[in-house]
């Protein structure tokens, strides 16, 4: 049954499908084409690892049974790895290229929490949670992620001081950093201030294949990963609570 509310079910086979068909092109780009310089494999299997994370939020949305989404998260872990062995393969003149595709910055960070929100809710594993983590790296620089990587279990991880995107991630850190019988309102209170934080862009107005949906996944998995009882706010508009709830 769909989940979104602002787009029929036709909107999202047609984004679907065309997401299918752009991963099959990377994916042909990348393996087929000999004459691609490392340089340019490791951009393309960055941008195929946000394709696969676009295509779980999408189908997401349409109603898909979440237990087949699972062989896409063992898609997005392979091309994230193939994006590190390509940055390796970088002759050494050439590794400061590798920095901006792999260094933390807020829009980089919202992809990896969605990917991690997926994951570990739809318990992947402890071994998947460390390789993801190993290769998402940017340890001991913001204390939002190190906090979260540290609970799903990168024990040995620097953890920093420092929140460097306060104005998106500070009501979130609000959440992880307050005592347990806190956490739920303040919970709550992130999720009414959500859209405004992600600056309210109204995709579902605009005539483009934008629109993915209005879910806070990283919600979806600080509720799970830190056991917050989210009956306060279980039908709120941007609470995935079918992702948070799922039973493997």
């Amino acid at each position: 049954m769909l989940r979104d509310t602002l787009k029929d079910k036709k909107y999202f086979d047609e984004r679907v499908n065309f997401r299918t068909k752009v991963i099959d092109k990377k994916i042909q780009k990348i393996t087929l084409n000999n004459k691609l310089t490392s340089e340019v494999k490791m951009k393309n299997a960055f941008r195929l690892n946000s394709d696969i994370i676009y295509l779980l939020q999408q189908k997401f949305a349409r109603g898909d049974n979440l237990t087949e989404l699972k062989p896409h998260l063992l898609e997005a872990l392979k091309y994230r790895q193939w994006q590190k062995n390509y940055a390796d393969a970088l002759p050494a003149n050439e590794q400061k290229d590798r920095i901006g595709w792999e260094e933390i910055r807020t829009d980089y960070l919202e992809n990896w929490l969605d990917w991690l929100a997926f994951a570990y809710c739809l318990d992947m594993g402890d071994s998947y949670y460390t390789q993801a983590l190993e290769l998402i790296a940017n340890q001991g620089l913001d204390v939002l992620f190190d906090s979260i990587a540290l609970k799903m279990g990168d024990t040995e991880r620097a953890i920093s001081n420092d929140l460097l995107f306060k104005k998106r991630f500070k009501k979130l850190h609000d959440v992880i950093a307050a005592d347990p019988e806190q956490q739920s309102s303040l919970m709550k209170t992130y999720l009414d201030a959500w859209y405004k934080l992600i600056d309210s862009p109204d995709y579902h107005l605009m005539d483009t294949d934008a629109y993915i949906g209005y879910w806070s996944w990283e919600a979806a998995l600080v509720v799970k990963l830190y056991n917050i009882d989210d009956s306060s706010f279980i039908d709120h508009p941007y609470y995935p609570k079918d992702l948070a709830h799922f039973k493997g």
